[in-house]
């Protein structure tokens, strides 16, 4: 059974400039839901227990989207 995931999140997003240039890709809304959001939630109906983003020193505010607040320790509560 897997029980890691690791989620590389340091492409340049070039693709998608200029708008990736003050926003990451991975932050970007798909039907009011952050990317990156559906991949976690893949992740956790898979099973997986541990996610390990690689993240580009750039992107700072992908760290700040997961900060552990109570906020988002309730949600992970919620789905164990």
């Amino acid at each position: 059974m897997i029980k890691q995931a690791i989620i590389p999140l340091a492409g340049l997003g070039t693709r998608l400039l200029p708008l990736t240039s003050v926003f990451p890709k991975e932050l970007l809304p798909i039907n009011g839901k952050p990317g990156i959001e559906y991949i976690l939630d893949e992740c956790v109906d898979a099973g997986i227990k541990e996610v390990i983003f690689i993240i580009s020193n750039k992107k700072k505010m992908i760290k700040t989207y997961f900060y552990n607040d109570s906020f988002y320790k309730r949600i992970i509560k919620k789905k164990k």
